[in-house]
């Protein structure tokens, strides 16, 4: 996991991420800057991270972003939204395809069946 920024990352419980899986809460002002492309500063974005997500391999979380409980992210994907809870998304950028089924999820959690 490669986690850069000054943006604050904050992952609840029971996270799992897979390898070349990457962070980023910081990026240039490139919109209301002095200079073209971007100036000097940098622009800082939370990321929060909720109970019981996995990331696959390669995935790139952007600044600004909420994965919510439960949720899964597909391989390689670029997370640059809020994913819902108990949503499968991927792509570029990852949107939700499918979602988990509730009444399952809640009684696996309900039991404590954790990895």
């Amino acid at each position: 996991m490669y986690i850069a920024g000054s943006g604050k990352v904050t992952i609840g419980d029971n996270f799992h991420s897979g390898r070349g899986c990457k962070m980023i809460t910081s990026y240039h002002n490139f919109d209301k800057g002095t200079h073209i492309p971007y100036d000097r500063t940098m622009i800082h974005k939370n990321i929060i991270i909720e109970d019981n997500v996995w990331l696959g391999d390669d995935v790139m979380v952007l600044g600004g972003v909420t994965i919510e409980e439960g949720a899964v992210i597909q391989a390689g994907s670029v997370v640059a939204k809020n994913v819902p809870k108990y949503a499968i998304a991927g792509g570029h950028p990852a949107v939700p395809f499918k979602y988990r089924d509730k009444e399952h999820y809640e009684r696996l959690k309900a039991a404590g069946k954790f990895i």
